[in-house]
Order: structure tokens, then C-alpha cells, then sequence
């Protein structure tokens, strides 16, 4: 299983600006015994090159190569002494396998590039990153050839399965990389519980999608090491690919979108979920006025600002999360008073979804300048969600079903990769 830490990372970075290629120097931690490495002259170099990642590489030239032969660290490169799911100290590491220092330098050998990709975001302070160093150093040390390794310390753009560290990878390198001939070889796999007999299930599917989003060939430690055949998996959460292609209507029932006369439409549904692009591509145009507490900071201010719409006889919609029918009963006694219809536009509970455009939006569509919404944020909404009903005072709850639409390729291609 990874040996990650789960420590949430609360300073999301989006892009950041390479600050100096000179190798860093580490000071040993007093936490650290003695330990024979630790005396040698050391193989390994520290690039400061990207702010949110740690960049190894082992010293010496090496020709261009145009192959690379990748891989994931914990549970699958090593794995603890102790037999405890986290490393205790710098020192509680093994070969998860005998044969994976000879078969690295095999792979050199046939021509292979050797770089290794790592979510470390469980580092979050000077110590852990000197110790985690050092760890670094005594396991490339054994090593005796050429390595870049890449750890992502933070849930950025850089992070797996999203491929930041991959894409710096391959503009730092000598020549062009031919996917064709690459792999990747990682534990996150997304096998089930006993998908090999008293086996735990895999902690997640990143391994497997981060190999899937790069577009090169993918195998578990097992299967590349040990040559086991091929074990059952689930990519789990939401599927991007398969949601570009589904054919369903964009919402039911098939009742008329927007009307002439006077009405308030009140929207429910996750963070990211879709809402404010429906809205403003559907119904805004069509006169109605919006009201979006992202906009006006307060439900107080949302309140007032319907309330005014409505009594100049016009069209009004709420662009909110609105999860509890507590706060929707405002709106719908505002409309009553108007003397005007409600309608519910619902955007279902589809976290995994709601989650991919969280991400997709923060770390690709930059020009939106925002932050990755935090898990606590889905977790709330989730926990006071009351599903519309047509008994709270709406004539119709109408399903708004999220479709991706964008004219550019570039786009279309970066929402259909994994980003979660």
C-alpha cells in the first residue's frame, strides 16, 4: 500500500515559475542516527526548480535517451522495515522487492531513462523535508545510475494523477520522449479488496491514472516484478471520458426552458457542479436577473437583491448551493408575495463530478483565478443537502444534467483527463 501521508495541504498552488536550477544542500537532521550513507560522498543533487515539487537527481552525465521507464516510490519501489503502513523514520525503508535494484539498472542498461514520481504532500515542514531527503539519498545511493526523481508536496497542478511533474519532466529533457516506448509502474491501481486472496483494496486509482492521463503504458509492482497476470481494478469516482460521450438530454423534463411571463428559478447543487455556466448560457441571456452570493458575499444581500428584482416585475434566478430547504423557503415566500411561479433547477448529488470541475477550473482554467474549493466545502453541502421536492412550493423541479461544451480541443482534452 502507499506509505503517503494524508495531512491535508491547505496552500494550493496553481503554476509556478522555476526559481534556480543550482543543487540545494540539505543540513542532517539531529533526529538521525548514525547510518553508513550518511558518511559517504554523496551521488545526489537538489534542484530548486519548481516551488511545490523536490527534485532529485543522481550525479554524473548520462547519453539522451528518448525512452523512460517510470515509477512510483512507496509500495511499489519500497516499502517499510516495520511492516507499518507509514515509515517511522528515515531509516524504516526496504526494497519492496529483491529484484528491483538490479531490474532499474537493467532497464539503464536497455537504453531506459530511470525517473521516479512521488506524492509527498504529507511533508509539510523543514524537518520532514531534510529527513525525507536524506531517505532519498540513502535509497539512490544503492542505486548506482543515472535517476531523476519528483516528489509533489502539495495538491496542485503537479500532483499525481495530474502529470505537472511529467510535463517538467519532459521540457527539461534532452531530446523528445516517444510515449510509445515508455511505462509506468505504481501500486495505486485501484484493485478491490482480495483482488489477490487477503489482500487489502489499493488506497486509490492515481497510479493507474496518472500513467492513463500521460498516455503510456501502466503496470503494478506485481505484475512488472513478479509477472503476475493482470489483476481486476476500478477506476473509482468520476469517469470523464465516458461522461463526454453519454446520450442524455441536457435536462427533463422537456418542458420549456425559460418563459415570458415573470418567475423565480432557484438552483441547488454541489460547488463546481455546473450551475453558473448553465445559467449564464441559458437563462440569463433571456432577461433574467442573477443573483450569486459569490457575487454579493452574504445570503442577506442575495435576499434584498431578489426581492427588488421581483417587485419591477422581472425574471430572477438564484444561483446558489442552496442545500437546505430552509434557506430556499426564503425565496419561494419572496415569489408568493410577487405573486410570481417558482421553479427548481436541481443539479443532482454528483460529488465525483462536482470535484473534477473543481479541479479541472482551478489548476487548468487559469484565467478564472481561483483556489481549489476544500473537501470541507463538499462535505457541508453534502451533509444539509434535502432534495427538491415539487411539496416545498415549485411548479416544476426541473434536472439539469452537466454537459461539458467548449469549442477548443485543448480544453475538451484537459477536462477529459483524471484529475482526482
Amino acid at each position: 500500500m502507499k506509505r503517503e501521508s494524508t495531512t491535508e495541504d491547505k496552500d494550493i498552488t496553481k503554476k509556478q515559475k522555476p526559481t534556480s536550477l543550482e543543487p540545494a544542500t540539505t543540513t542532517k537532521p539531529e533526529s538521525i542516527t548514525s547510518h553508513p550513507f550518511f558518511d559517504m560522498k554523496k551521488t545526489i543533487k537538489w534542484v530548486h526548480s519548481l516551488e511545490s515539487v523536490l527534485i532529485a537527481k543522481t550525479k554524473g552525465s548520462e547519453v539522451s535517451k528518448n525512452k523512460v521507464a517510470a515509477f512510483d516510490l512507496d509500495g511499489t519501489l519500497i516499502t517499510t522495515k516495520s511492516g507499518n503502513t507509514y515509515a517511522k523514520n528515515e531509516s524504516d525503508w526496504k526494497w519492496w522487492h529483491a529484484s528491483v535494484p538490479q531490474k532499474m539498472k537493467s532497464l539503464h542498461n536497455e537504453g531506459f531513462k530511470i525517473v521516479l514520481f512521488s506524492n509527498q504532500n504529507g511533508l509539510n515542514s523543514d524537518k520532514k523535508i531534510n529527513s525525507f531527503k536524506y531517505k532519498i539519498e540513502t535509497i539512490l545511493d544503492q542505486v548506482d545510475i543515472p535517476v531523476i526523481f519528483l516528489a509533489a508536496l502539495k495538491k496542485d497542478r503537479y500532483r499525481k494523477p495530474m502529470i505537472g511533474m511529467w510535463d517538467w519532466f519532459v521540457e527539461n529533457n534532452q531530446e523528445p520522449i516517444d510515449k510509445s516506448l515508455c511505462f509506468y509502474v505504481g501500486d495505486a491501481a485501484g484493485r478491490q479488496a482480495n483482488w489477490k486472496p487477503n489482500y487489502k483494496k489499493d488506497h486509490s486509482c492515481c497510479d493507474r491514472k496518472f500513467a492513463d492521463n500521460i498516455q503510456i503504458n501502466f503496470f503494478t509492482p506485481e505484475e512488472y516484478f513478479l509477472n503476475e497476470p493482470k489483476a481486476e481494478f476500478h477506476w473509482g469516482g468520476f469517469h470523464p471520458k465516458q461522461h463526454l460521450v453519454l446520450d442524455v438530454p441536457l435536462y427533463t423534463p422537456d418542458t420549456p426552458l425559460v418563459v415570458k411571463e415573470p418567475e423565480l428559478i432557484i438552483c441547488i447543487g454541489y460547488p463546481a457542479s455546473g450551475k453558473s455556466s448553465f445559467v449564464k448560457t441559458h437563462i440569463v441571456p433571456h432577461g433574467y436577473v442573477y443573483v450569486n452570493q459569490d457575487t454579493l458575499k452574504t445570503r442577506d444581500k442575495c435576499v434584498k437583491a431578489c426581492k427588488q428584482a421581483l417587485s419591477e416585475g422581472k425574471s430572477v434566478v438564484i444561483d446558489n448551493t442552496n442545500p437546505e430547504a430552509s434557506t430556499r423557503n426564503l425565496y419561494i415566500k419572496l415569489a408568493k408575495e410577487a405573486d410570481v411561479p417558482v421553479r427548481c433547477f436541481y443539479f443532482g448529488d454528483n460529488e465525483d463530478l462536482a470535484q473534477h470541475n473543481n479541479y479541472y477550473r482551478a489548476l487548468y482554467k487559469s484565467e478564472e483565478k481561483r483556489d481549489v474549493l476544500s473537501i470541507i466545502a463538499y462535505r457541508t453541502f453534502k451533509s444539509k443537502l434535502q432534495e427538491p421536492t415539487v411539496q416545498e412550493g415549485y411548479t416544476e423541479v426541473k434536472r439539469i444534467q452537466f454537459k461539458f461544451n467548449s469549442p477548443s480541443k485543448q480544453d475538451t482534452d484537459a477536462w477529459s483527463q483524471w484529475w482526482v
